[in-house]
């Protein structure tokens, strides 16, 4: 039997998901929590818990990403799927990275997160649903080995020359005329450059990077 712990601040959602495990005959316990801490504390005392279904955008005491974190060291056992409404690469990659086991859309079937939370519990791992495209994400680790390992790919060359460009006040236009190349394909170097340092702008990229010495101010 699976037992199942739903992280969840969302007393709907966890309404819903609870009747649409409730009809699952390999599904034991489901039980439910609000906040990290009480995750913590309830991990602590059931270590029979086999899935983890962790939303990550929790408001309360620290985010699910870093509660990901925590599951992944304190407790091994537990294998933790994310269920979010967000899609954006970047919390993908920062959730994979930080140990999920899985990473699913809530706007996902009731079926499919039903079946998701069986699948992890019997040992498969890194997919993402039917609504997320999992092979954008392979390409954004790198490859399928580096999907495996949990560690996305560094910056390409032409990544870093797009962030060089941006360091030194090149504009998008500029950019482009400089490297040959589209402004649509400037702008999608750019969102991979914030996906893989998972940050919000190109500004905060700028500075990332500068301060770990992958570009040059001069």
């Amino acid at each position: 039997m699976i037992n199942v712990l739903l992280i969840e601040d969302s007393a709907v959602f966890v309404m819903g998901l609870k009747l649409a495990l409730g009809d699952e005959p390999a599904v034991g316990s489901v039980e439910s929590v609000s906040t990290p801490g009480a995750a913590v504390a309830y991990l602590n005392a059931h270590p029979e818990t086999d899935v983890a279904v962790v939303d990550i955008s929790l408001e309360a005491e620290t985010d699910g990403l870093t509660l990901l974190g925590i599951i992944r060291e304190a407790f091994p056992a537990v294998r933790p799927l994310v269920l979010s409404h967000y899609k954006k690469p970047a919390y993908i990659l920062k959730a994979i990275s930080a140990g999920a086991c899985a990473y699913l859309a809530k706007d996902s079937e009731p079926s499919s997160i039903v079946s998701a939370i069986a699948d992890v519990a019997g040992g498969k791992c890194l997919f993402f649903g039917d609504t997320i495209d999992a092979g954008e994400i392979t390409r954004l680790f790198g490859g399928k080995d580096n999907l495996l390992s949990r560690k996305p790919q560094g910056l390409t060359p032409r990544e870093l020359e797009v962030l060089q460009l941006a360091t030194s006040g090149y504009s998008n236009a500029q950019i482009a005329s400089a490297l040959e190349i589209s402004l649509n394909t400037v702008d999608s170097y750019k969102e991979r450059i914030k996906v893989k340092f998972g940050l919000d702008s190109i500004v905060e990229c700028v500075a990332h990077a500068v301060a770990e010495g992958l570009v040059s101010t001069k």
